[in-house]
């Protein structure tokens, strides 16, 4: 059983109190949310720089020892990968094969704008008081909304282009000893 007062504690018999509470919690879970699904992106072009080690090799047919190298090379790259900053992810999508389809404007003002909610949003917003009022705390979180509306499809987008290259088919010799 859920225990409700861990969540509801801050409610209380003031109706004006409890809406500017909600409205207060919606602006920080929109923030928290939009970070979420940018760590999403963040990790799926990491997975689909990394998987594009495999076109490196020209092989037609190759040999167990051919797979494990290639495995480790997807392997280092993601860690590598995996300690940019989402502007050098981005740069790396230039030149990026799988994803050669992705409308680098837009990825470039995702960036900037996670870039802002990150470094500038809460010194400017929050703690400086610039939402003055429900009505100011309600347009950003509008504003966090259509930030969202971006995410989500440039998400799914990479969530497609992972799983239509994800697999290979290859040839593969085996050792003569089996």
């Amino acid at each position: 059983m859920i225990d409700k007062t861990k969540y509801l504690y801050w409610l209380s018999n003031d109706e004006e109190a409890n809406i500017k509470e909600i409205i207060w919690r919606e602006l920080y879970t929109r923030i928290g949310y939009n970070f979420h699904v940018i760590q999403m992106i963040e990790y799926n072009i990491a997975n689909i720089i990394s998987i594009e080690e495999f076109e490196k090799n020209k092989k037609e047919e190759f040999t167990e020892n051919d797979i494990n190298e290639i495995k480790n090379l997807i392997e280092n790259k993601y860690i590598l990968l995996s300690e940019y900053t989402f502007g050098q992810l981005k740069n790396e999508v230039e030149g990026s094969s799988y994803l050669k389809e992705i409308d680098m404007d837009s990825l470039s003002k995702v960036v900037n704008y996670r870039n802002y909610l990150a470094h500038q949003c809460f010194k400017e917003k929050l703690l400086n008081d610039e939402l003055e009022n429900l009505e100011d705390v309600e347009k950003f979180i509008d504003e966090l909304n259509n930030f969202e509306a971006i995410l989500i499809p440039l998400n799914k987008y990479l969530i497609n282009v992972f799983k239509e290259n994800k697999v290979k088919s290859i040839l593969v010799k085996r050792s003569k000893e089996l």
